[in-house]
């Protein structure tokens, strides 16, 4: 999936904020379409409206009606691959810590008065994190000198994997190494290797080629 459509929901009451948030994405050249809630219940209305399709969340800790903490935790329920940035003053720190400690926010960005590079990055890796979840349909190169169109959601359901060991597969098809892998999921490298292991012992292999080799196999593909 292109990084550049996925959805971007902003959760923030203040038009300030809005304005700040618009133009710093703007700045740092993330041009996915953004909509705005001014307040929770707002936000949650549109997540669960059937044709959402919203990859990544900002919200405000501090919003009218139902508070970001709680956006959070509902949103989670209705899409536990959502990926949410949390907005925190200064006051709300620890509130943010809890967020990602305990209710699974990605990432929290402290409000500035000036453009946000910090949240800037904070999107482009969760675009980054949510693009590779999304796309099911993998190209993998063969040795028979040709790529071949894989549905990875298939080979997921034939091979009993979990979600994340199919994100290091599809990794692991483009030809990413340890590290790449690591930054492109935002794991450790150690997290890669404990991942690598379990996708060894399901498929009964010991290399990473044999994996693609296997990913290959057992693909029904569709030649595109």
């Amino acid at each position: 999936m292109d990084e550049a459509s996925i959805s971007i929901l902003l959760a923030e009451d203040n038009p300030a904020d809005v304005e700040i948030i618009r133009r710093s994405l703007g700045n740092g050249r993330v041009p996915n379409p953004l909509v705005v809630a001014r307040d929770g219940q707002a936000a949650l209305d549109l997540l669960r409206e059937p044709s959402a399709r919203f990859g990544v969340a900002i919200l405000d800790i501090h919003l009218p009606k139902i508070g970001g903490l709680d956006v959070l935790k509902q949103a989670k329920r209705l899409d536990p691959e959502l990926v949410v940035i949390m907005l925190t003053g200064q006051a709300s720190f620890q509130t943010a810590v809890q967020s990602l400690r305990r209710e699974g926010a990605f990432d929290y960005v402290e409000k500035s008065k000036d453009d946000l590079p910090n949240l800037v990055e904070a999107v482009r890796l969760a675009l980054k994190k949510r693009a590779i979840r999304l796309q099911t349909r993998w190209t993998v190169p063969s040795t028979a000198g040709h790529d071949r169109v894989v549905d990875m959601q298939l080979i997921k359901e034939q091979l009993t994997l979990s979600d994340r060991e199919l994100d290091v597969i599809k990794c692991l098809c483009r030809g990413d190494t340890n590290k790449e892998i690591a930054s492109r999921l935002l794991i450790s490298d150690l997290t890669v290797k404990g991942y690598l292991k379990q996708i060894y012992q399901k498929m009964g292999v010991h290399t990473r080629s044999a994996v693609v080799s296997t990913v290959l196999a057992n693909a029904p593909s569709s030649g595109e």
